[in-house]
């Protein structure tokens, strides 16, 4: 096992954090971050607007997680390319509050990510981004159930990054994917999909 230890802290007072982006990194880069967390990073620069301290104190961060890794980095750059303040996450699954639903976690922008069922194996198309601008209002309303879904855990698995999701039905996970991923009529692809232009930078809350 491993852990963080810090010589002579002054305390360890927890702060209030919520993640406005997953950065799904290449392993050998996220590593190169762990080990050198004060080297200025493109990805970090790039990602400042998502990055700030509220007037509740509430800090809205970058989540970093490497391929086939399960921990993560909360980073709150503070108008930096840098990690000014971060917090190491053993595993980013544990970021899960208990009967949080997929539309709950939509607030975080998941690249390349896997939907697959609890109970039931299913085939996942890769969703190369996921948030709450995906959809338009007509698609979520038409995969209400899907968005309804809870949430089990997320981790890196067999498929790249995995969310397992319960209480939706397993065909229907399938057809959400692929419906993500193209494999549907045109049609309804531009009547449930958000095309690019239409969709905001950013949500209010990250302004």
């Amino acid at each position: 096992m491993k852990a963080i230890f810090e010589r002579k802290p002054s305390d360890f007072n927890p702060q209030d954090f919520e993640v406005s982006k997953t950065l799904r990194l290449p392993a050998e880069v996220f590593e190169a971050v762990l080990e050198n967390p004060q080297r200025e990073y493109d990805f970090i620069q790039e990602n400042i607007e998502q990055m700030h301290c509220d007037s509740s104190g509430v800090y809205h961060c970058l989540l970093l997680t490497g391929e086939g890794r399960n921990d993560g980095l909360l980073v709150e750059s503070e108008g930096y390319g840098y990690c000014r303040y971060a917090s190491y996450v053993p595993n980013i699954s544990g970021l899960i509050t208990p009967g949080s639903s997929l539309k709950d976690l939509l607030h975080v922008r998941w690249e390349d990510i896997h939907l697959l069922h609890k109970d039931v194996e299913v085939q996942p198309a890769t969703i190369v981004e996921l948030d709450e601008h995906t959809l338009t209002n007509a698609g979520k309303e038409a995969w209400t159930d899907i968005l309804d879904a809870e949430v089990v855990k997320i981790y890196n698995g067999y498929y790249g990054l995995q969310m397992e999701l319960d209480k939706v039905k397993p065909s229907r996970l399938e057809e959400f994917s692929s419906m993500l991923a193209g494999y549907c009529p045109v049609s309804d692809y531009e009547k449930w999909v958000t095309q690019e232009g239409d969709a905001p930078s950013q949500s209010p809350e990250m302004k």
